[in-house]
């Protein structure tokens, strides 16, 4: 298996279709199989690089805390393993605050972003909700704070309707191991609780989409409109009925969201 080395860690990464560079960053706790549903519509049109952030999936995890930055850095070395020097990013959730920090870090490598259900700066009540989850992952089997996660990640029509390649998703996830363990989903989420780059965007003039769920509770719509007003090159663009998991809920219509807005840069 493919690694880079960032930080005295070791990333795991893997490369799929040709194309222009394309940089997938996954969110809290998760792994690059976040983006199976996407993954082959992507791969026709892109070089996929696919990375697995510290303290997830097959990645080292890390013995001391960190934040985003360092994560961003982290996908930096990905990318240089993988021989990318100009390269799109997709990044959803937290892999949308790691995407916004990689930007600022190096903007002169990145052609284009897609920053899908995130935010800019951790406000009360986000830090309220990543709190809760603290506790729960300190309480509960993983299973059952998979379950507890699901009405701050789907939208209620998406709960009452479930549909069956999400479920076989989440199943995966639970065979692989998710989460690492509790301790590795603590430091991404004390990651997240410091993300603070809102007053920084003015300076990208990187060509942005936001993407946000209509329906998204756990990183509500305003905090999308937050971001792309303070980005110079930036889009809005809203996922009717979805929840903060759009990508999974309306995997096909969000592939082609993305593909379009890549192929006009």
């Amino acid at each position: 298996m493919p690694h880079a080395s960032a930080g005295g860690l070791r990333l795991f990464y893997e490369t799929h279709g040709e194309g222009e560079p394309l940089l997938l960053l996954p969110g809290l706790g998760a792994d690059h199989h976040l983006f199976d549903l996407q993954r082959e519509a992507f791969a026709r049109q892109h070089r996929l690089i696919l990375v697995d952030n510290r303290d997830a999936g097959a990645s080292d995890e890390a013995d001391s805390p960190y934040g985003i930055a360092e994560m961003a850095q982290d996908a930096l070395a990905a990318v240089d393993a993988a021989g990318a020097t100009r390269f799109h990013v997709l990044g959803v959730s937290m892999g949308g605050a790691i995407a916004q920090q990689l930007a600022l870090q190096a903007p002169d490598r990145v052609a284009s972003l897609v920053l899908a259900s995130t935010w800019g700066r951790t406000d009360p009540f986000l830090r309220a909700v990543l709190e809760g989850w603290r506790l729960m992952i300190a309480r509960l089997a993983p299973e059952d704070f998979l379950a507890a996660q699901a009405p701050w990640l789907f939208s209620a029509r998406f709960l009452a309707s479930p549909a069956p390649e999400v479920v076989a998703l989440q199943h995966a996830m639970r065979e692989r191991g998710w989460p690492r363990s509790a301790a590795a989903f603590g430091r991404q989420l004390e990651a997240c609780m410091g993300h603070d780059a809102l007053a920084l965007l003015p300076i990208l003039q990187t060509p942005t989409l936001v993407l946000v769920g209509e329906d998204d509770i756990l990183t509500p719509p305003r905090y999308g409109r937050a971001v792309a007003a303070m980005l110079g090159r930036a889009e809005l663009g809203l996922l009717l009925g979805a929840g903060h998991a759009c990508l999974l809920e309306t995997s096909k219509p969000f592939a082609e969201r993305v593909l379009r807005f890549f192929a006009r840069r």
